[in-house]
């Protein structure tokens, strides 16, 4: 029984309270894409001066699957609580969840 329940968590999409869902425009073909950090796994701690100064950082490089396969590189900054704090594009521009069509 134990088996069988660590495959069904293999197989369970994580929930969503521990995901931050983004959307990205490629600049050469349009291509709105969907990406998605996961809070707990994807984030690397940056310690700064004190434990109030902890940050996390993540890096995300999405590529489309239907036009050009071009690179579009995202970096995030989310506070101590993984709250976003700043967020950075090279090769789109962020975009609205109503801009993609999946």
């Amino acid at each position: 029984m134990k088996f069988l329940n660590n495959l069904r968590k293999i197989f369970t999409p994580p929930s969503d309270d521990r995901n931050y869902w983004f959307y990205v425009k490629c600049d050469h073909c349009g291509e709105v894409l969907k990406g998605r950090i996961d809070l707990h796994n994807h984030l690397s701690i940056q310690y700064g001066e004190g434990r109030a100064k902890q940050t996390y950082y993540c890096r995300k490089v999405l590529i489309g699957s239907n036009r050009c396969y071009r690179q579009i590189e995202t970096e995030f900054t989310f506070d101590g609580s993984r709250k976003l704090m700043d967020q950075q594009i090279k090769g789109g521009k962020f975009a609205a969840e109503d801009d993609f069509v999946g």
